[in-house]
């Protein structure tokens, strides 16, 4: 399994692999973004949001979407940015491929060694 770390464009992984799409967002104005949808072959494993190391007041964070690659396939990903209460504020779209191969593991030591082993 490997960890692809993107931001919302288009990607191609392995079945297994994790991707995390890294999206800005001002918390400050109340704007969160939202998965609109997520295609059938991906499954949303978590969503986490990573405040800004800038200290003053407005400062933007950072909103990050865990997908793993479960089956092969082309599948969308569609995010929404609004507030809670209002109509969306931007969006944003990308298309993951899913590749039947099998990804490289890599040990404690860093070594890399394929799954069948």
């Amino acid at each position: 399994m490997k960890h692809i770390s993107t931001g919302p464009h288009d990607v191609t992984v392995d079945v297994g692999d994790m991707i995390e799409l890294h999206v800005k967002e001002n918390t400050s104005h109340d704007y969160c973004w939202f998965t609109n949808r997520v295609g059938a072959g991906l499954m949303l494993h978590d969503i986490r949001c990573v405040p800004s190391d800038n200290p003053f007041p407005g400062a933007s964070s950072e909103r990050i979407f865990y997908l793993k690659a479960r089956r092969p396939g082309r599948w969308p990903v569609s995010l929404r940015m609004r507030r809670l209460a209002d109509l969306d504020a931007d969006r944003a779209q990308m298309t993951v491929t899913v590749r039947n191969g099998v990804s490289d593991q890599r040990n404690a030591s860093g070594e890399s060694r394929s799954r069948a082993e």
